[in-house]
């Protein structure tokens, strides 16, 4: 039988660990297929001028030829580009003619993101379940509404497309293509190489629960001072109005069209933020985190938690605390509250 042919298209600017790491990853699932003597994979990467590109600033990518020269592949490997979709769209839409040339004869495509939004825009994604990274999530919908854009999947397969959600999600998708081309046992022997898990195709890591708005009242810039030492206390936000010297309906007024939410809200948000961060870092009980984010309940606390981040406490634990050192596990249970929202 002829090999799987991949070829990995690697863009200026874009991250070199989405080149590198899937490539690592094919080229051992290529030689333990070979030495068996087993259908194996070609691989190359590819530019779409033939000339090497530098990704994340000072990683050069010497590619072996450009995409022009590929008559013929069974999968292209879009690698990561920059996260401006504009950018991606004016610096490569010259390459999109090719693409689509090659899913017309029925070439799948992996894309890492956000290279998702070159293939919307030459209208490959339509009516289609496509893995996007959360903070680029509001924004493609709203300019390609005929994708089922999805945050809640690290690795996703629609009719020969496949996608993942960032780049530190890049292995996961090579390490499902090989399962895809080579067989379950090839990915396992791979995964258990690398010392990596096997694909996660589920939602891994919840996105943050605020944005990046700046503040510019200058009352509620102290509000929000305020609040970041105190959001684990029993607060009364009528009492708080009066503190800063307004009226129930002028604070709450000012809060909403600086934070964009209610006050109840914004302070939900805060003790949760601060949960997470302790979970990431501090193996205090779950009860005793939900006493020092402010909730005297554990119960309503693990309730919140899992309806505002979308999976329990422990569950936030086991898959995404830091290897933190000891001193840092000391430091989160000396902290400040405040300091866990850093």
């Amino acid at each position: 039988m002829q090999p799987h042919k991949i070829t990995l298209v690697s863009f200026d600017g874009g991250n070199a660990s989405t080149i590198t790491g899937p490539l690592e990853v094919f080229t051992f699932a290529a030689d333990q297929r070979s030495a068996s003597g087993s259908n194996t994979l070609a691989l190359q990467v590819v530019t779409k001028d033939g000339r090497s590109v530098t990704c994340d600033g000072c990683v050069t990518i010497f590619p072996v030829a450009s995409i022009a020269s590929v008559e013929s592949t069974d999968l292209i490997f879009l690698a990561g580009m920059p996260c401006d979709i504009d950018q991606i769209i004016g610096d490569n839409s010259e390459i999109m003619d090719w693409v689509v040339r090659q899913r017309k004869k029925g070439v799948a495509i992996a894309t890492v993101c956000p290279s998702q939004a070159l293939l919307a825009k030459f209208n490959l994604l339509e009516h289609k379940t496509v893995a996007m990274h959360w903070s680029l999530i509001d924004e493609v919908r709203k300019r390609w509404p005929n994708v089922n854009w999805t945050a809640d999947r690290m690795v996703m397969e629609d009719q020969g497309i496949y996608s993942c959600c960032g780049a530190s999600a890049a292995i996961d998708l090579a390490l499902y293509i090989v399962d895809r081309f080579c067989g379950h046992n090839a990915m396992v022997e791979c995964a258990r190489w690398f010392l990596t898990d096997l694909p996660r195709v589920g939602h891994q890591v919840p996105p943050p629960l605020f944005g990046h708005a700046k503040i510019e009242d200058p009352d509620m810039k102290r509000v929000e001072s305020w609040l970041l030492g105190h959001f684990n206390e029993h607060l009364h936000f009528e009492s708080l109005a009066t503190r800063f010297g307004m009226s129930w309906r002028t604070f709450y007024r000012h809060f909403l069209g600086a934070f964009g939410d209610p006050p109840k809200v914004y302070l939900q948000k805060l003790r949760l933020s601060a949960a997470r961060r302790l979970l990431e870092v501090d193996r205090a009980p779950i009860d005793q985190i939900a006493k020092k984010v402010g909730y005297e309940d554990p119960a309503f606390f693990r309730a919140l938690f899992k309806r505002q981040i979308g999976m329990t406490p422990s569950r936030y634990r086991e898959i995404l605390r830091f290897r933190a050192s000891e001193g840092d596990r000391v430091s989160a249970r000396n902290a400040e509250p405040g300091e866990f929202l850093s």
